[in-house]
């Protein structure tokens, strides 16, 4: 693994984090003022994670896959699949 490499598989494990806590605060405030903004964050951080998963070699793209599986599985079924598919940003 390259170090190029490297920094890309940290980043997205930092990124998974991040979209953890933001996902845990939106389903405490589900109704307010900041669902919005939370939302929109998100979907940039996901955006973002699969960026950097289609940049690494092809080799490695399944351990990093493997490691967004619950958090995306869980953001899909709960925000994306509610709102019709129209969560992620483009």
């Amino acid at each position: 693994m390259t170090p190029t490499d490297r920094v890309r598989a940290r980043k997205v494990r930092n990124l998974v984090k991040l979209i953890a806590e933001h996902l845990e605060a939106m389903q405490r405030d589900a109704h307010g003022l900041e669902y919005d903004p939370w939302r929109a964050e998100v979907d940039h951080l996901w955006k973002e994670t699969f960026r950097q998963i289609s940049s690494l070699p092809e080799r490695l793209q399944p351990r990093c896959l493997e490691m967004i599986r619950e958090p995306w599985t869980s953001y899909f079924s709960s925000y994306v699949a509610a709102s019709g598919g129209h969560g992620i940003a483009r």
